[in-house]
């Protein structure tokens, strides 16, 4: 950076003192100038930074107590992670191997077992009482490992997807359970009602931004809808549908499903799965008798549905 050049067409009528006087001035607040930046390259060449750092947030992870809640509080353990400690232990097990928690950094991972409580915590609870800061500050980690924990374990649970869902042959030891789950529960007569379906919704945390009306649902709620197939006597989910919006009939969003696709080949002959009315009335598939417009029900249907309806509650309501 240089002065302004003294020599002028506009000074050429000064006189030599006068054009000497301001050349002085110009020249000695060009001097200031360069010495304060002069000053603030050397102010940020100490400091690298352009403003003072917040005080650093203090750190009083609680992940500890986690043992203690599942020896000893096992509720309080439910509380926070919405899962047996057994459980806890099993999933555990099954996603240590994964490679997805084994890298050559020269900065470690947490254990498997932090990351699994994180993720846990996270996927348990919704709302603004589970933002990504509270986490942080209830694992004493950052937001980052927040996100990254999370992250991780998603893939490793996902790699086991093939491994716990999928159809059960009907020569199958957990056909039979259920079979005899249903016989002993209800009557020996509907024993072959071997499987349930019901819809859930997923919330989510705000409206899409896409066609948001859609996720809209009956309980005005944005949300997901889920769709869910389930052997009785055990939980064990043998098919799913997940994604359409909350505002779909569950008896749509049931056609999504393997099930409704593929029952002359998953159902043995005479068995079916047991809805509520909701869903279609179908030779597989068995909801209550729906009152027809501007009729009534007779005697033989509303008992149907009593003893039905026992099922539902016993299912969807004890089990679901």
């Amino acid at each position: 950076m240089t002065p302004p050049s003294p020599l002028s067409p506009f000074f050429s009528d000064f006189s030599s003192s006068e054009f000497s006087d301001e050349a002085d001035h110009i020249l000695a607040h060009y001097n200031r100038l360069q010495d304060q930046i002069a000053a603030l390259r050397d102010e940020v060449e100490k400091a690298r930074v352009l403003h003072r750092p917040d005080e650093p947030m203090p750190r009083a992870p609680q992940l500890h107590l986690l043992v203690h809640f599942g020896e000893h509080r096992p509720h309080l353990f439910r509380q926070k992670l919405r899962v047996e400690p057994e459980i806890f232990d099993d999933i555990l097990d099954l996603i240590s191997a994964h490679s997805i928690f084994h890298n050559n950094s020269h900065n470690p991972q947490l254990p498997v077992s932090i990351q699994l409580a994180i993720f846990l915590n996270r996927a348990g609870h919704y709302g603004n009482s589970i933002a990504v800061e509270y986490v942080a500050q209830w694992a004493g980690i950052s937001v980052g490992t927040v996100v990254n924990c999370t992250n991780r374990v998603m893939v490793a649970l996902l790699d086991q997807h093939d491994a716990f869902m999928g159809f059960p042959p009907p020569d199958s030891e957990d056909f039979q359970h259920a079979r005899d789950y249903a016989a002993r529960t209800v009557c020996p007569e509907w024993q072959n009602g071997i499987l349930a379906v019901d819809g859930s919704t997923i919330n989510v945390y705000q409206k899409p931004g896409f066609h948001g009306e859609v996720f809209f649902d009956r309980k005005s709620r944005y949300s997901l809808g889920c769709q869910a197939i389930i052997m009785p006597h055990n939980l064990l989910i043998v098919d799913y549908a997940l994604g359409h919006p909350g505002s779909v009939h569950d008896a749509y969003a049931f056609r999504a499903t393997r099930i409704y696709r593929e029952h002359a080949t998953l159902l043995p002959d005479d068995h079916w799965v047991w809805a509520d009315s909701a869903y279609p009335l179908e030779p597989w598939c068995i909801p209550p008798f729906k009152k027809p417009r501007n009729g009534r029900l007779t005697n033989d249907q509303r008992t149907f549905n009593f003893h039905l309806s026992s099922v539902c509650i016993i299912l969807f309501e004890g089990d679901f």
